[in-house]
């Protein structure tokens, strides 16, 4: 026997009387008190991972970005590397005919991008440096 479209044994006033109203495809309403439960239930839960994360309810934690190109900040190499020089900005240009870089490291320019030329010491520092370079494309007016 289905429940589809009856009202009769939905608990109201709280969210399984929500979820009910959702399974039975019956409109929850203002006067049963579902939609004030999961309002509140809802508001208790963003309260709650505000106080965790340490910010206030109702705000939200991001970085605005107005679409200026900032100007470089200093680049640490990528967690865990080793080498000291990884992730430096480049003194030399390695494509204007310069001195070469040690062997097997990289030097990563984009095109269009805001950030300088960065000498990395291998592929997986590199791509680190690929997707900073893109992150900090110059946005064209």
């Amino acid at each position: 026997m289905s429940v589809i479209g009856k009202d009769e044994g939905i608990e109201h006033g709280t969210t399984k009387g929500y979820a009910q109203h959702t399974y039975r495809k019956v409109p929850a309403t203002e006067a049963c008190g579902c939609l004030k439960a999961v309002r509140d239930a809802r508001a208790a839960k963003t309260k709650q991972a505000a106080a965790k994360n340490g910010t206030k309810a109702g705000k939200r934690s991001f970085v605005q970005h107005d679409g200026i190109p900032q100007a470089p900040r200093a680049v640490r190499s990528p967690a865990g590397c080793p080498e000291p020089d990884c992730g430096q900005e480049a003194d030399t240009d390695i494509y204007a005919g310069a001195v070469p870089l040690p062997r097997g490291w990289v030097q990563v320019k984009v095109s269009g991008s805001t950030e300088p030329a960065r000498s990395y010491c291998s592929g997986s520092c590199a791509a680190f440096g690929v997707a900073l370079a893109e992150l900090r494309m110059a946005v064209s007016a």
